[in-house]
């Protein structure tokens, strides 16, 4: 017994772990956790499809209903829709790509100190990229168009029916970003306007999406002109206060009102005022759909209401605007009203 109590005790063999894979807790986790290489992968594939010669790859990649080669105009048609789902893909592609590659590290490197405001900093990276860009995009293509500050030729010679391939282009794609935008809105932490801004892009997408087919894409144009500059300023603002640039925040901030007041209840205002004054100066106002005609009174009130409707959802948004000036005026700084809070936790910690 007493040997045997010296001899060692056999060893435990121990089964090979398997790691254990947490599978994500919902969809919506698992669409985020997908968001680059599964539209990535749709996207290469319809590149190549359309190199290889695809039909349906190629409308998903070029324009579709141009005239003649080479004549650079282009009428209108169902297959349009295919472009329209690739910048969708391509959009939800990009703002993923660039914020985790591109605007998340740069947050961290300069100054935003915990994972919340790195993807707040990110988010507003996105759309000041965006709003820049097409905002100087449908600036160039006004300028270049009879209706460059002229609201009377928005009805003159109605109906545009055939567009140069910019226009189409910047069109198609500026719907490809809004509806997007409504996917983007149900996979971020909700803000207080949650409702508001839902209500806001379905009014976008629906006048985006009529103007198009009823051959209004000048009025279109000189709409999506007045909306994107205060985007831009908004963003940068936003980015300037994550990175803790209060005074340069605040002055931004300043100009972004200004430029809201001007562009959203000046500009927009006038376009407003046009379309319920100008077109029976212009046109027949007749429906005749076979001659792309579709303007009537009726039509017209109903764009008028939904004109009104996006305009007083722009003031509620004004009204929050004049409480962050109000708080600048007595001393703080400029922040977000309509954050959610998660960031207002995170600001109160701050102070």
């Amino acid at each position: 017994m007493a040997a045997a109590a010296l001899r060692p005790s056999p060893k435990k063999v121990e089964k090979p772990r398997t790691k254990q894979i947490t599978p994500p807790s919902s969809l919506k986790e698992f669409i985020i956790a997908h968001e680059i290489d599964i539209p990535g992968a749709i996207l290469l594939c319809a590149l190549v499809g359309s190199a290889a010669g695809s039909p349906v790859a190629r409308k998903m990649v070029q324009l579709s209903y141009e005239t003649q080669p080479g004549s650079n105009l282009y009428d209108k048609g169902m297959d349009d829709a295919y472009l329209v789902a690739f910048w969708v893909l391509a959009f939800t592609f990009l703002r993923a790509f660039i914020m985790k590659y591109v605007f998340t590290p740069f947050a961290k490197a300069y100054g935003a100190d915990n994972p919340a405001k790195q993807l707040r900093f990110a988010e507003q990276g996105w759309t000041f990229t965006y709003s820049s860009t097409f905002w100087s995009l449908g600036m160039y293509i006004m300028y270049r168009s009879p209706h460059w500050f002229n609201p009377a030729q928005f009805w003159i010679d109605y109906p545009h029916i055939l567009i140069n391939g910019r226009m189409k282009w910047y069109y198609l794609v500026q719907l490809g970003f809004w509806i997007q935008q409504v996917y983007v809105l149900n996979i971020e932490k909700r803000r207080k306007d949650h409702y508001a801004m839902f209500t806001h892009h379905i009014i976008t997408i629906i006048l985006i999406t009529s103007s198009y087919c009823v051959n209004f894409t000048r009025i279109g144009n000189a709409v999506l002109c007045c909306m994107d500059l205060a985007d831009i300023l908004l963003s940068l603002a936003k980015i300037l206060n994550y990175l803790n640039l209060r005074t340069i925040c605040d002055i931004t901030f300043g100009l972004f009102a200004l430029g809201w007041l001007v562009t959203r209840h000046g500009f927009f205002t006038m376009i407003i005022w046009s379309t319920a004054f100008d077109p029976h100066k212009y046109m027949d106002m007749k429906w005749e759909p076979e001659n792309g005609k579709y303007f009537t009174p009726f039509t017209q009130k109903i764009y008028l209401g939904l004109f009104l409707l996006l305009n007083m959802i722009m003031l509620f948004w004004f009204a929050m605007i004049l409480k962050v000036i109000v708080k600048v005026l007595t001393g703080d700084s400029a922040t977000d009203t309509r954050s959610d809070s998660e960031d207002s936790d995170d600001e109160d910690k701050r102070k």
